[in-house]
């Protein structure tokens, strides 16, 4: 049984492509919490087993996931699977498009910045596409100073964090905004967004 590391941040242009697949993101996100082989998997996710097959593949390679053991029944050979990680976070840099080849990422990006932002008319926020404009520009370049920060307090973890999710999400919000809190840029954002939705 393999031991699952609490986070991988994916810095590979490559390897964050597979995440918008949605059927590699369903297998990672049963695989996260269950160990399974393909045929359960194929049942889960209403698949033919070859095409999970084709994906578990694509993933081990890049490091995803890991088969943890076999067991023979009769004449077959049942393999098991579980992700190497219990979350994956694609790092800032891909979606900035820092990195070559992460133009596709940044876009994705933005695409949900986009959608965000769009959303605020279900808050009874009315913008003029000027100001929706501003906010998509704002709202970007908040994305991106917090991820950029969670992936920095991720990476100070010294030893694996022994708390279940829930509180796990509440400490990594805690010390990601306490940082943000004392980033200047970011409060400045902060305030651009409040007069724009306050206007």
């Amino acid at each position: 049984m393999i031991n699952m590391k609490d986070f991988m941040i994916i810095k590979d242009p490559e390897v964050a492509k597979l995440f918008a697949d949605e059927c590699r993101r369903s297998i990672l996100h049963n695989l996260r919490h269950f160990e399974m082989t393909p045929c359960q998997l194929a049942k889960l996710l209403n698949k033919n087993v070859s095409s999970i097959m084709h994906h578990l593949n694509t993933l081990e390679k890049a490091g995803l996931v890991e088969q943890t053991r076999s067991v023979i029944k009769g004449n077959l050979v049942e393999r098991y699977y579980k992700a190497t990680a219990k979350h994956f976070i694609i790092s800032y840099t891909l979606s900035e498009g820092l990195v070559p080849g992460s133009e596709d990422i940044a876009q994705w990006s933005r695409e949900i910045c986009r959608k965000a932002v769009k959303g605020l008319e279900a808050f009874g926020f009315k913008l003029s596409e000027k100001k929706t404009k501003e906010l998509l520009d704002l709202i970007e370049r908040y994305s991106h100073l917090e991820q950029a920060t969670r992936e920095e307090v991720i990476s100070q973890a010294a030893s694996p964090i022994p708390i279940e999710h829930s509180s796990l999400k509440l400490l990594l919000s805690f010390l990601t905004d306490l940082r943000l809190y004392r980033n200047q840029e970011f409060l400045d954002v902060l305030n651009k967004c409040w007069k724009i939705l306050g206007e």
